[in-house]
């Protein structure tokens, strides 16, 4: 006797008709889509025991899942996903495989095989639908198929991401922890190492971003990403340290990251100090000390405002001599007197004198770095000299030295007190997901 589900024997709505072709078919549905995902996704075998198993428990979870709303009336309630999917997902995402995409176009196959087999169910075998009734049937089933499956990966998604979230914050403590020992010198080198996956042994170069806003974190990330691909470096290595700002170190191949670095224009917003190269552990905590110093320079004198990196090398002397503020704010009224005034004369003027100097005395060179005449710098520089009451002596050191501590002398209040540069300032405990090693 041939078996018939035609609605017009069963007089069963559409969905429902679905319904029982799903459970009669079960076990030979499984076997054509897992046949199916293995051929086109080898990846979900990866690090799986049994991988057919596996995969055709998952997918039988599935069926039965969507086989239980198409029985329910769409006035019953919105569908819903097994609790075992959320956590088989989370199991996933913490081994990292397969990864997120792969899951996703298992979706898409199972989806499309699904269908494929309803297809060929409503049109031949026991079956089929009257043909007056397939195009019901069909778009019921091909609407009901789409929204489960539209759920299924939105929810895996946002599982998969929020599994690897927490596992990437955890990983981040732990980094971070790490770091601030082996800044304070609780943590040895070799355990680090290990720790981090990152050889001390080498050059490094530390640096210290941060951010204005703590809406542009993700801003902040996009832009060391950007200068990471630019400087191609050996090692990178960044942990967060508090709301907006960042802690990091790389190893280069060679001298060209310091090119890179003077002519790379930061957004908007996002702001960076670099170190100087330094070998080894020790290395590694006095490149950060530099780092953290020129953060400081850099605020303090207005430099970190600009679009582009505080350089430690380029603001040693500043740095050195600026750290009894109080006393380099004397210091810098003797040697300049006028010139130390706010007033918007006093900084063009001084400006003229830094590059003047920074050029030995040519007027020429001066010129063509400040874009103006080089009779425009001599006459400048004969203005400086009468507010001075002496001539301008290139060779001069105090002179220089007071010159390029005269914006933070300028711009900040004496009683000012220089940021820490302790390099075992905490770096965040509970960091976001943000930053990386490699």
């Amino acid at each position: 006797m041939v078996r018939s589900m035609t609605i017009e024997r069963q007089q069963a709505p559409p969905l429902q008709w679905v319904a029982r072709w799903l459970d009669t078919e079960l076990d030979a549905l499984l076997d054509s889509l897992v046949d199916g995902e293995l051929a086109e996704l080898p990846e979900l075998a990866v690090a799986r025991d049994d991988p057919r198993a596996e995969i055709r428990h998952s997918v039988r979870v599935h069926l039965i899942a969507l086989a239980d709303g198409l029985n329910r009336s769409p006035l019953e309630g919105e569908l819903t996903l097994p609790a075992f999917i959320s956590r088989h997902t989370r199991a996933l995402a913490r081994q990292d495989v397969p990864s997120l995409p792969a899951l996703l176009r298992a979706f898409e196959k199972i989806h499309a095989g699904v269908w494929q087999r309803l297809t060929a169910a409503l049109r031949e075998g026991p079956f089929h639908v009257a043909k007056e009734r397939r195009a019901e049937v069909l778009e019921q089933a091909s609407a009901q198929l789409f929204a489960y499956f539209q759920l299924a990966s939105n929810e895996t998604a946002s599982a998969y991401a929020t599994e690897r979230a927490l596992l990437e914050r955890r990983a981040m403590s732990q980094r971070s922890t790490v770091v601030n020992g082996l800044l304070n010198g609780s943590v040895t080198t070799t355990a680090a190492e290990q720790a981090l996956g990152y050889d001390l042994n080498a050059v490094h170069v530390g640096y210290v971003a941060w951010v204005d806003e703590l809406s542009d974190l993700d801003r902040l990330d996009t832009a060391l990403a950007t200068l990471s691909e630019h400087l191609r470096p050996r090692q990178h290595l960044s942990v967060p340290a508090g709301e907006r700002t960042q802690f990091g170190w790389i190893t280069c191949h060679n001298g060209s990251w310091l090119e890179i670095l003077r002519g790379y224009r930061l957004p908007e917003g996002i702001h960076c100090a670099w170190g100087s190269p330094q070998q080894g552990a020790d290395g590694f905590r006095a490149s950060h000390r530099d780092a953290l110093e020129a953060r400081r320079v850099g605020e303090t004198t207005g430099l970190a405002r600009g679009n582009r990196a505080v350089l430690f090398d380029d603001v040693a002397i500043a740095s050195l001599a600026s750290r009894d503020l109080c006393s380099a704010s004397a210091f810098v009224h003797r040697q300049l007197d006028k010139l130390a005034g706010t007033d918007e004369l006093a900084g063009r003027l001084l400006e003229t004198l830094r590059v003047y100097l920074n050029e030995l005395a040519s007027p020429t060179r001066a010129a063509r770095r400040l874009h103006v005449h080089p009779n425009t710098v001599v006459k400048r520089v004969e203005r400086i000299e009468a507010m001075l009451g002496r001539r301008v002596d290139p060779a001069s050191l105090a002179l220089r030295v007071a010159v390029e501590l005269a914006p933070m002398v300028r711009l900040q209040p004496r009683s000012s007190t220089p940021l820490s540069s302790d390099p075992t300032v905490p770096v965040d405990a509970a960091p976001a997901p943000r930053a990386s090693s490699g």
